[in-house]
């Protein structure tokens, strides 16, 4: 017989057991039952480690090719690389199922998801695992107690009632409180937030309003500060709480995290905000300015009040997103005109509506101790752009910061396309600390996590994890001059221009991966940069290696034919091999280049200044390699094409333009970002 206990997050919650290619279990005190397909799909509940099909591979010898070489591929296709003498590497999924080994066998499995490590391994060897992080820092495996769910409602100031389901530990409290509020059904949180009930938390999940069983209208963003400040008041009055919230999340869990501190209520004392969403008009609804079409999806999906991907399963996509108004598209798709959509469509610029739904607006407010975790492709980076800086001049000791080369999905996989990390990429320890953080601030528990490292970010190429004060980090300023030649250099060149014509009708397209439902995907451009509307400038080859930290900035003086448009640029790393490879994107809506609550048409034909600020990255370009601008005025598939037109996208009248940039003289386009090395 051969036993495996699971872990999550640092606790052991079940022991199972292999015989004759049989399997029994028991879960937290349980007692011992076979294991069977229903009750594995429960376990996948608690992460992304399928128990019965590992433990049924394992025991059907599918790991014994390991020793072979530094890499090996298994039968059902998955492939392992060496990481050090106890670890290999899932290469390739997401959700990699990395492997433990000692005394020349594989021992353990181990998984990360974005928030929480998932460890199967055989007792006496969880010290190869990040079990033994845990251990250092304190905590016990053993879990405490919990009462059973139960629901309750909590009264919003307009009479409104948001149901929540409360976990409660076992005994007299008071507790303090971790809560998640969500759209997306708070249910499905619940086996994730047991590790908090089971370390002496209260846990409450909520319903936003609209969604779910709460009730009242749902309308995105808009009610979140007020939902979340009378959220947080009926949780302190209830005789379980002891008036201490902390509040997790990531994407829209994060975005109402922000706007429940940015009410200033002195309950929420501590934020582990993940892959946040930002502001309506910067990141969810517009990417300054540009309409997202990504939100069209995801506002048919969550039309009704549960959750429902399957609306948006269809094969007229492309005919679909062709239909103006834009807030017309959910209307065919459903029958009926979508309300969320409907509005912040007519809210075309920055007013009164969208500062509702926008934290970032009142972060003079934002006081809260937060820890914030994004990384280099999330595709609502901007969100956690936007909490960095609401939290800049933050005590060092009430902020971290982790940024790690991944995507919105987050913390869970080596390979993203033409970019494979290294064996550091993958945080199993995030978790630990999300805990250390909560304990520090509502428990008063002095575990170092408040004194740790300020700022901990990845550098892709390099392959390591790096420290700061900041981020960016302090640092010499690179600025790269465009020329009309197509070259990218530090001198100024002399005075030119290059051309293109922008057809809305056929835009360039921004290469997304459609199976992980990500948009700032590190995908390889060198085929898109054949379009005659694209234009490219790259550097040449480099001799040594050249380093690109936080945003890049694009200086660009140009003009155009059409009294509006859109400037989309990309920075790459090109390969060796010819490969163009996304390291950062920025997009911006030409009429919003002075002010976001105010339309500022073009004249046509003349140079005019515009500033378009990329995403986040630290990336390492390595010596052979160039690095390479791309510019163009469309980006199909992650915002709608401009049409050039006063009339917008209210109308489906189309105007080619041509595009005009212009280069060295008194028009000196250039890009500049942070290069100086790390020295931690």
């Amino acid at each position: 017989m051969t036993i495996f206990k699971f872990y999550q997050s640092g606790l052991h919650f079940g022991t199972f057991k292999l015989a004759d290619q049989s399997i029994t279990y028991s879960w937290l005190g349980s007692r011992e039952k076979t294991l069977n397909d229903d009750n594995n799909a429960t376990f996948k509940t608690y992460g992304e480690l399928d128990i019965q099909e590992t433990l049924k591979r394992w025991q059907d010898g599918g790991y014994a090719s390991f020793s072979q070489a530094d890499h090996f591929k298994t039968a059902w296709g998955a492939e392992y690389q060496r990481a050090d003498e106890h670890h290999w590497m899932n290469r390739g999924p997401k959700y990699a199922v990395d492997l433990i080994e000692a005394d020349d066998r594989i021992v353990g499995f181990q998984v990360c998801a974005r928030n929480l490590t998932s460890v199967l391994i055989q007792p006496g060897y969880e010290r190869y695992s990040v079990l033994a992080k845990w251990q250092e820092a304190g905590y016990s495996t053993t879990p405490g107690r919990a009462h059973q769910p139960f629901t309750a409602w909590a009264p919003m100031r307009d009479g409104v009632g948001l149901a929540a389901t409360v976990i409660l530990p076992a005994g007299s409290g008071p507790f303090p409180t971790v809560m998640e509020r969500t759209p997306y059904g708070r249910e499905v949180y619940v086996a994730s937030y047991m590790r908090y009930v089971l370390r002496g938390y209260a846990v409450v999940l909520q319903d936003v309003r609209g969604r779910g069983d709460s009730e009242g209208e749902w309308l995105p963003m808009i009610h979140e500060q007020d939902d979340g400040d009378d959220t947080l008041n009926w949780i302190a009055a209830q005789p379980w709480s002891n008036g201490k919230v902390g509040m997790s999340g990531g994407s829209y869990g994060g975005y109402v995290q922000w706007a429940a501190a940015a009410s200033g209520n002195p309950h929420l004392q501590a934020i582990v905000s993940m892959v946040t969403a930002g502001g309506p008009f910067t990141d969810t609804y517009y990417r300054r300015g540009a309409p997202f079409m990504a939100q069209v999806a995801w506002s048919i999906a969550t039309d009704g009040r549960h959750f429902n991907s399957a609306l948006t399963d269809r094969d007229d996509w492309d005919q679909l997103m062709k239909v103006r108004p834009i807030e017309k598209i959910p209307e065919i798709v459903l029958g009926h005109p979508q309300y969320g959509m409907t509005q912040f469509m007519r809210h075309n610029h920055y007013d009164r509506f969208l500062n509702r739904g926008d934290w970032f607006a009142r972060r003079d407010k934002i006081k809260v101790p937060a820890l914030i975790q994004s990384g280099w492709y999330d595709d609502d980076g901007i969100g956690s752009t936007e909490a960095i800086a609401a939290t800049t001049d933050y005590p060092s000791d009430k902020r971290r910061i982790i940024l790690g080369p991944w995507l919105h999905g987050g913390n869970a996989q080596y390979d993203l396309g033409p970019v494979h990390l290294g064996a550091e990429a993958l945080r199993p320890d995030i978790d630990l600390i999300h805990q250390q953080w909560f304990d520090h601030f509502l428990k008063g528990v002095e575990n170092g996590v408040a004194a740790g490292p300020l700022v901990e970010y990845y550098t892709v190429g390099e392959e390591r994890w790096h420290t700061a004060a900041s981020f960016p980090p302090a640092g010499l300023v690179k600025v790269l001059h465009l020329g009309a030649d197509g070259s990218l250099a530090v001198p100024a060149p002399e005075a030119g221009t290059v051309s293109y014509v922008h057809d809305p009708s056929n835009p360039v397209p921004k290469l997304i991966s459609v199976t992980q439902n990500e948009f700032e995907f590190p995908a390889d451009y060198q085929k898109v940069e054949k379009r005659p509307d694209v234009v490219s400038f790259t550097t040449k080859e480099l001799t040594t290696p050249l380093r690109v930290v936080g945003q890049v900035k694009l200086d660009l003086w140009a003009s155009s034919s059409a009294v509006d448009c859109d400037w989309d640029f990309r920075v790459l790393d090109v390969t060796p091999d010819g490969q163009s490879i996304q390291m950062v994107e920025g997009t911006m809506n030409a009429k919003f280049r002075d002010s976001l609550s105010e339309s500022k048409y073009l004249k046509p034909g003349k140079v005019t200044h515009f500033t378009v600020l990329s995403q986040k990255t630290s990336y390492e370009l390595l010596a052979g390699h160039r690095l390479r601008v791309d510019i163009q005025s469309s980006a199909g598939g992650f915002v709608f094409p401009n049409p050039g037109t006063e009339e917008g996208f209210a109308s489906d009248r189309f105007v080619k333009a041509t595009q005009t940039i212009s280069c060295g003289g008194q028009h000196a386009s250039a890009i500049s970002f942070v290069s100086d090395r790390p020295k931690n």
